[in-house]
């Protein structure tokens, strides 16, 4: 089987993207195939972000673009990118980044589970968790009405490793 070099875990925030993809990397590592992982919202944590472009989705793939090929020298075959993915454009941006096409796995959770883990993580307080979680919403409702992801997986009521499990065994399928 050929492998597929880059996979991103798109989302809202609180459905387990940074998680999933430490467990995604971990059951590469395991299988010899030579993982890398990056967080794109590490990627683009500069401030200010230009007018037109709010989430830095620029800088974050010109950032991608510059850690991926380090891990290529290292050694890494395959890509795993934590990050949301709203448009094509952006989807665009990670193919440059990384040199070729990517496969995007949309996750997805109830919008009460996904306050329920965002309110649980405690790095929020205040009006500041109130406006996540109604982003949260927002981009979960937006994400699933302009999919541009290859396939979604569930994590409401499911364990890291069984979303995992499911998302590696998608990512080479046709």
């Amino acid at each position: 089987m050929s492998l597929v070099s880059a996979l991103v875990l798109s989302g809202p925030p609180g459905v387990g993207k940074s998680m999933v993809g430490w467990r995604v990397f971990d059951r590469c590592t395991d299988l010899g195939q030579d993982p890398a992982l990056v967080d794109l919202d590490l990627m683009g944590a500069a401030w200010p972000a230009p007018p037109d472009d709010p989430h830095q989705a620029r800088l974050k793939a010109t950032n991608l673009a510059a850690v991926w090929s380090n891990y290529r020298a290292a050694g890494s075959r395959r890509l795993i990118i934590a990050g949301v993915v709203e448009d094509e454009g952006e989807r665009k941006l990670l193919e440059v980044a990384t040199g070729g096409a990517v496969v995007i796995c949309r996750l997805e959770a109830p919008d009460d589970e996904l306050a329920q883990r965002i309110l649980g993580r405690g790095r929020e307080g205040g009006a500041d968790v109130a406006r996540l979680v109604a982003r949260a919403v927002e981009l979960s409702a937006q994400l699933a009405a302009h999919d541009v992801s290859d396939y979604s997986v569930g994590t409401g009521g499911r364990t890291i490793d069984e979303v995992a499990d499911e998302v590696l065994a998608r990512w080479d399928k046709p």
